[in-house]
């Protein structure tokens, strides 16, 4: 049996290569999806994963044709990585994301320097920080490279 993976991820193209990745590569693994913050973590506090991969920059809640998705959470998945840890959910979180650096109300952080606090601030739960590029083959060997250290 594979793991149980949530992806919390807001584009659609992003999403889909990436899960197709999982499903190509790790066949037996389950991929879950969420498209924002709040479906996001209402999947985490109903079912178990074994890894979480978030988005770094997520809407607060799933657009729609007529929803615009809410305020943009520029470190999103940060937060929700932060509530899992606060809640003691057992499970593994990675983020994938596509930019280098994030501000937000004059908070600024680097890829790696938002990297380095999240290992400080949730130990063992934090597996990694993958950098997205669809033109680049990178992220996929990171992402395999956190998926078999989970046990597949």
């Amino acid at each position: 049996m594979g793991l149980k993976i949530l992806f919390v991820e807001d584009n659609d193209h992003k999403r889909g290569r990436i899960i197709d990745f999982i499903c190509h590569t790790f066949p037996h693994t389950n991929v879950d999806e969420a498209y924002s913050f709040t479906s996001g973590w209402q999947k985490l506090e109903s079912s178990f994963y074994d890894l979480v991969l978030l988005d770094m920059t997520l809407p607060t809640y799933d657009r729609s044709s007529t929803e615009s998705g809410g305020r943009i959470r520029i470190f999103g998945g940060r937060e929700i990585a932060r509530k899992i840890y606060r809640n003691k959910i057992k499970t593994s979180v990675a983020v994938i994301t596509q930019f280098n650096s994030f501000s937000d109300k004059g908070y600024s952080h680097n890829f790696e320097d938002l990297c380095r606090e999240m290992e400080k601030d949730l130990n063992d739960t934090f597996k990694g920080m993958i950098f997205y590029n669809s033109s680049v083959s990178a992220w996929r060997d990171d992402l395999t490279n956190i998926i078999i250290r989970l046990g597949v």
